[in-house]
């Protein structure tokens, strides 16, 4: 809730510093030119980089899930296990013959 929030309070800051910064520019790169408003500059720079932030992190998404689908896999196989052995020991208690009383 609290990176939400933060989220929210970068976003609205975001909007109030483009919006305070309506000039036109010239953006250029190597041969590209282009004449646009700061506003469009902005806002573009921060979807880039949200863009850039969320491809960066995907590798590390991918190998958490990957982890725990195998974490949850061998807790299945440890749970089927122990069930297994409880209806063993359950059956053998059951066929054992009674205590011999001296």
């Amino acid at each position: 809730m609290g990176l939400l929030f933060l989220a929210l309070v970068l976003a609205l800051l975001t909007a109030a510093f483009a919006l305070q910064n309506t000039d036109s520019v010239t953006v250029r790169m190597l041969l590209w030119e282009y004449q646009t408003s700061l506003v469009l500059v902005i806002l573009g720079s921060v979807a880039v980089g949200i863009v850039l932030t969320f491809l960066s992190s995907l590798g590390r998404r991918w190998k958490r899930s990957h982890t725990l689908r195998s974490l949850q896999s061998t807790v299945e196989s440890q749970g089927e296990r122990i069930r297994e052995l409880e209806e063993a020991l359950r059956h053998s208690r059951e066929n054992s013959p009674p205590p011999i009383s001296g």
